[in-house]
C-alpha cells in the first residue's frame, strides 16, 4: 500500500489460534526503519508498554490500537487477540479485532467475532451494523437483512443500514433497492456511493437519464460517506500523531495571517494522515475565510465523518453557513455544537444573533448571557443583550452590561459608547448621556466612521440645541 509516511515493519509472531484454550499469540516482534519521528516514538513507548506487561490486556490492546492507528492491521489483529484472550469480557478488544479483520478482508472471521462483541454489548449499534456489513460481504444476504432491519428499528437515522438493505435488495435483482437507496441519500444527500448504487438500479429499470444524474452525483461525491457514531473507533483515530507537526505549522502560519500558506500545510498534514480531525476541523475555517465554500462544506463532512462529535467542527460550519447567509442552517450546526460543548462562549453569541434575528428576544438573552458566563468579558454579547434589555425597557441593567464593553479601545469602541450614551439619555440622565455621546463622536472620528459620526452629530445637535 502506498504511503505519504513509508513504514517498514516486519512482524513475527506465531500463526493466529482458533480456540481460546490454546496458548496465548507471541507479541509482534516490530523492526523500526524510517519512521516519522512523531511515529516511531509513538509506537515505541506503546511496544515498550507491552513488552513490559505482557499479560495486562490493556498494555496489549493499547499496542493494538496504536498499530491500527498507522493502518498495521495485521500487527493490530494479533495484539487484540491475545489482548481478547487475557480479558475474555473486554468488549473493545473482540470490537476492534473484528474491524481489523474486516480490513484485512477477513469477512468470514469477522462475523464470527462481532458476534462475540454483540454477546457481551448488545446495545452497541456500530456492532450490529459492522456484523450486518461482514455478512453481506461474506455474500450471506439472509443473515445479514434482519440486522440491517434491528439497527433501522433502534435507530431510523443510520444512513448505513438503509444503504446494506438496498444492497441486499439489488443483488436480489428487486427493484425496492431503489427506495432503499433514496432513503439513504434522504438522510445523507452527499453519499457517493448510495447514488452510485442508485444510478445502476434505475439503469436496469430502464430509466437512463435519472439513472445518469445519480451517477454523475455519485462522482461528485464519490469521497464522502456518512457518519458514524462510533466512539470507540474514534478513540483509534485520535491516537494517530501522523501529521501533527505539519498541522501545528499550519497552526501557525494561520496565527500569522498567512492563510494560504496555512491552507498548504494542513492539506499536507491530511495526505500524511487522512483521520486527522482537527487538520479537517481547521480547514472547514480556513477554506471559508478564502471563499472556497464548496471545499470548506467537503472538509466539514469528512470531519463529521470521523467523529460526528466534535463540537468545533459543527462551530466552524456554522460560522461558514452565517458567511453564505444560510442562517437556519447556521442556528441548527450551532445548536449541535452546543449540545456537546454548552461552554463555548462564541457558540451561545453565534446562536442568540440568529435566533434574534427572528424576534426570540428572550431566548437569544439567555444565551447572551450563557456566553457571558463563559466568558465574562464577551463584548458583543454584553452588547447584544444590552440592546435586548433596552428593548424591554430594563435601562439599568442595560447600562451596566454596556458600561462592559468599554474595556478595551478598538473599532467597535465607539458603537459602544454610543449605545451606552443614548441608553442615559433614554433613562433620563441627560448630562450623562450627552458626555458619551460626545466619547463616542471622538472615537468614530478617530477610526473615520463617517456614518456613525453623523448619527452621532445629529443626536447631539437634538440633545444640546
Amino acid at each position: 500500500m502506498t504511503r505519504a509516511i513509508i513504514l517498514f515493519v516486519s512482524f513475527v509472531f506465531l500463526p493466529p489460534v482458533a480456540s481460546l484454550a490454546q496458548p496465548l499469540p507471541d507479541l509482534p516482534q516490530l523492526v523500526f526503519d524510517n519512521f516519522a519521528p512523531e511515529i516511531r516514538e509513538h509506537l515505541r513507548k506503546a511496544y515498550a508498554t507491552a513488552r513490559a506487561r505482557p499479560r495486562d490486556a490493556e498494555a496489549v490492546g493499547r499496542l493494538g490500537m496504536t498499530l491500527h492507528t498507522y493502518e498495521e492491521c495485521e500487527g493490530a489483529a494479533i495484539c487484540y487477540e491475545r489482548a481478547r484472550r487475557l480479558a475474555p469480557d473486554g468488549f473493545r478488544w473482540v470490537y476492534y479485532l473484528g474491524i481489523v479483520h474486516a480490513s484485512l478482508g477477513k469477512h468470514g472471521e469477522a462475523a464470527a467475532v462481532f458476534k462475540e462483541a454483540i454477546r457481551q454489548r448488545p446495545d452497541y449499534l456500530p456492532a450490529q451494523l459492522r456484523l450486518a456489513d461482514s455478512l453481506l460481504a461474506a455474500g450471506r444476504r439472509l443473515e445479514s437483512l434482519p440486522l440491517y432491519e434491528a439497527v433501522i428499528k433502534k435507530n431510523a437515522a443510520i444512513t448505513q443500514a438503509h444503504y446494506g438493505l438496498g444492497r441486499i435488495a439489488a443483488a436480489a435483482g428487486e427493484p425496492a433497492g431503489a427506495a432503499h437507496f433514496r432513503k439513504a441519500i434522504e438522510l445523507f444527500p452527499e453519499y457517493g456511493a448510495a447514488h452510485y448504487a442508485l444510478g445502476l438500479v434505475l439503469r436496469d429499470l430502464g430509466q437512463a437519464d435519472k439513472a445518469q444524474e445519480q451517477l454523475v452525483l455519485s462522482q461528485k461525491y464519490k469521497l464522502s460517506r456518512p457518519p458514524l457514531d462510533d466512539p470507540l473507533l474514534g478513540a483509534i483515530a485520535e491516537l494517530n500523531a501522523a501529521g501533527a507537526e505539519t498541522l501545528k505549522r499550519g497552526v501557525i502560519l494561520e496565527s500569522a495571517g498567512r492563510i494560504a500558506e496555512s491552507i498548504a500545510e494542513h492539506e499536507r498534514a491530511l495526505v500524511v494522515n487522512p483521520q486527522l480531525a482537527q487538520a479537517h476541523i481547521n480547514l472547514i475555517s480556513l477554506y471559508g475565510r478564502s471563499g472556497q465554500f464548496e471545499k470548506a462544506a467537503r472538509a466539514y463532512r469528512a470531519a463529521v465523518a470521523i467523529n460526528p462529535n466534535l463540537a468545533d467542527s459543527h462551530y466552524n460550519f456554522g460560522v461558514l453557513l452565517a458567511r453564505q447567509e444560510r442562517y437556519g442552517e447556521a442556528a441548527q450546526a450551532f445548536s449541535r455544537s452546543l449540545q456537546i460543548n454548552q461552554f463555548n462562549a462564541e457558540a451561545h453569541h453565534n446562536y442568540a444573533v440568529i435566533i434574534e434575528r427572528e424576534g426570540r428576544l428572550d431566548e437569544a438573552a439567555e444565551h447572551y448571557r450563557r456566553a457571558i458566563e463563559n466568558r465574562p468579558g464577551h463584548r458583543e454579547s454584553h452588547f447584544h443583550l444590552g440592546r435586548i434589555l433596552v428593548h424591554q425597557s430594563k435601562l439599568a441593567e442595560a447600562i451596566e452590561h454596556f458600561h462592559q464593553t468599554l474595556t478595551a479601545e478598538d473599532e467597535h469602541t465607539a458603537r459602544f459608547t454610543y449605545a451606552l450614551g443614548a441608553t442615559y439619555v433614554r433613562a433620563g440622565e441627560k448630562q450623562k448621556g450627552i458626555q458619551y455621546l460626545r466619547e463616542a463622536l471622538k472615537r468614530a472620528t478617530a477610526f473615520e466612521q463617517t456614518p456613525l459620526v453623523t448619527s452621532i452629530e445629529r443626536d447631539l445637535r437634538l440633545l444640546t440645541n
